[in-house]
């Protein structure tokens, strides 16, 4: 009876859409914030599964809102631009870095200081969801 309900449970996972389309997520960090400061950002790396995915949005207890953003050059002026969607192509990889795509933590509750990790919700137009712990690094660190 207990091998036949490891085989129905190991079948049920294995039949189970994968979420995200099997995004996984590396190397996630932040810089520290000074007192006083709304906003932070983080960075990582978003690396497609089998399929195409879309990551639409985020959430952490750090902040009271998650958008991913990117830094364009427009003219001589740099500016950050939304993104409601960040397409990660199947077997791809998508990185969030300084001076191009970022995750901006609005409204911080708190001053990220060096050496914090908390954790980051990333969600997926599929509904699929990934949660990763995000070291928090001095600032110039990189």
């Amino acid at each position: 009876l207990l091998a036949a309900a490891l085989l129905w449970t190991a079948t049920a996972v294995a039949a189970a859409p994968l979420p995200s389309k099997g995004v996984t997520v590396e190397g996630a960090w932040s810089r520290a914030t000074p007192p006083g400061t709304p906003v932070g950002v983080v960075y990582l790396v978003l690396k497609g599964g089998p399929r195409a995915a879309a990551l639409v949005g985020g959430s952490t207890p750090v902040a009271a809102r998650v958008e991913a953003h990117e830094s364009v050059m427009d003219g001589n002026m740099m500016s950050m631009q939304p993104r409601e969607s960040v397409p990660v192509p199947a077997h791809g990889r998508v990185a969030f870095a300084p001076n191009g795509l970022h995750l901006m933590l609005l409204e911080l509750k708190a001053p990220l200081v060096a050496g914090q990790k908390f954790p980051l919700t990333l969600r997926f137009a599929d509904g699929g969801k990934r949660t990763v712990m995000v070291e928090v690094r001095a600032p110039g660190a990189g």
